[in-house]
């Protein structure tokens, strides 16, 4: 029979658009070892509509077990949207659909898995899908991941949003959480790498962990082939 779930280690390269544009990156670069929290993907095929089937259920309490064993015995988890059309070329969806944090117990991760499945009907993702020209009903897969107790959380674009430059790179952040800065809640703060050696301006409190950071970042825009916003935490 074929799983309707897989983990980020074991997603193959054809599996891969079936994951969504979140699912399928994040799992060629788990592979790849960048420091991805470990997760699942749960992919359209473990749904009837916008509830997991009882297939799809049971498969999901069998890799959240597979994740708790891995660490600590309860580990709290993020639940994230992977829209097949989101993070791609076209359109990015940002802060659109619903992301539930810092989910503990099966029963919760099955109802954060629900509430953001469903969030592909909500009326800001219409409006959104609409503005870009986009059919209006998005198929999704969710993604599981072992949720980063987070100091700071940020956004680093490699190549500058304002003016398109790519000797600039320029990131934001906020203390705590990033889902506040991805939804646009909390007002962040901001720093910049010139390149081509990385020179870091901004907050002391990044600054620490600026020069992995860059490193991290030159090299996954390399990995992707493109410019990248990538969201990080420490």
């Amino acid at each position: 029979m074929t799983e309707v779930t897989r983990l980020l280690d074991k997603l193959s390269e054809a599996e891969r658009p079936f994951a969504g544009g979140k699912g399928g990156t994040l799992a060629r670069l788990y592979q790849a070892g960048y420091p991805v929290p470990e997760g699942l993907v749960v992919l359209p095929s473990a749904f009837d509509g916008d509830r997991l089937t009882a297939e799809g259920w049971e498969e999901v309490k069998v890799k959240l077990a597979d994740l708790r064993r891995a660490k600590d015995s309860e580990p709290a988890f993020a639940v994230r949207s992977s829209a097949l059309s989101e993070d791609s070329a076209q359109a990015s969806f940002a802060g659109e659909f619903e992301t539930v944090l810092d989910v503990r117990t099966d029963e919760m991760v099955r109802d954060a898995i629900h509430t953001v499945r469903r969030s592909r009907h909500s009326e800001r993702v219409q409006a959104y899908s609409e503005a870009k020209g986009m059919e209006p009903l998005h198929d999704m897969a969710v993604v599981v991941q072992r949720l980063v107790l987070a100091d700071i959380s940020g956004v680093l674009f490699t190549a500058d949003p304002v003016s398109g430059s790519h000797m600039r790179m320029t990131g934001n952040f906020v203390y705590g959480f990033g889902e506040e800065l991805v939804s646009g809640e909390a007002e962040p703060y901001t720093f910049t790498f010139e390149r081509p050696k990385g020179t870091y301006d901004g907050p002391e409190d990044v600054g620490r962990h600026a020069r992995k950071l860059y490193k991290l970042a030159v090299r996954l825009e390399k990995e992707l082939g493109c410019p990248q916003d990538i969201e990080w935490a420490v």
